[in-house]
């Protein structure tokens, strides 16, 4: 009899190996013009393999970007805990998110690409049940900090509050992770290929704080 934590183990492994090749897929095509044979093929497992794993491509594309966000939040927590942020005012708070986005367009395009290739997929699905609830619970980090950055700045005064929260973070944080992903993917009208477009984005950043500063 085979020992069940190996088995564990290597289902992990195989699971891992699945989700890992999808992304990379996923990221070069969209989502919906990939099929599961693709990706089995691509991963070097059977066709029935994935299905045992993800009983379709909705579930398997939810579980992808499941991974790869948690993958990167975990390293940010790891640098950046949220327990180390207390003493930090909120401006520079806001300001560390928009060179976190920054940084994620010159090092992460890949995650960026992907994100909205998979937002654009669960759209065109429609549906809300207990997996995408779960997708969303994973983002609980960056939720946070976002939150609890509102919230210090009513304490410092050190940007204006007097707009929205839900409001506040579309026309700042949610903007300038929109521009960087429009860059990345090249969906800037007149954007050339390969260019780099980072010092675009840092005036987007500039403008966003002239913004937002009391």
């Amino acid at each position: 009899m085979r020992d069940p934590e190996k088995v564990k183990k290597e289902m992990e492994e195989r699971d891992g190996l699945i989700l890992d090749t999808a992304f990379d897929i996923f990221v070069v095509k969209k989502i919906e013009a990939v099929s599961m044979d693709e990706i089995a093929e691509a991963a070097g497992v059977g066709r029935a393999t994935v299905f045992r794993y993800y009983k379709n491509k909705r579930d398997l594309a939810i579980s992808v970007c499941s991974r790869k966000w948690k993958q990167y939040l975990d390293e940010l927590d790891r640098v950046r805990p949220i327990s180390s942020i207390g003493n930090i005012s909120a401006l520079d708070r806001l300001i560390f998110t928009m060179d976190q986005y920054i940084d994620m367009y010159q090092n992460h395009k890949d995650l960026l690409i992907y994100n909205d290739n998979f937002n654009h997929f669960v759209r065109l699905e429609g549906k809300e049940d207990d997996k995408l609830v779960e997708f969303h619970q994973s983002l609980w980090s960056a939720d946070t900090r976002f939150h609890m950055m509102y919230e210090k700045a009513k304490e410092d005064h050190s940007f204006r509050t007097d707009i929205p929260e839900d409001e506040f973070m579309h026309v700042t944080v949610q903007t300038m992770m929109a521009a960087c992903t429009h860059y990345a993917g090249g969906f800037i009208w007149g954007s050339e290929e390969n260019k780099d477009y980072t010092k675009e984005l840092l005036l987007l950043k500039d403008m966003i704080l002239s913004y937002v500063r009391i």
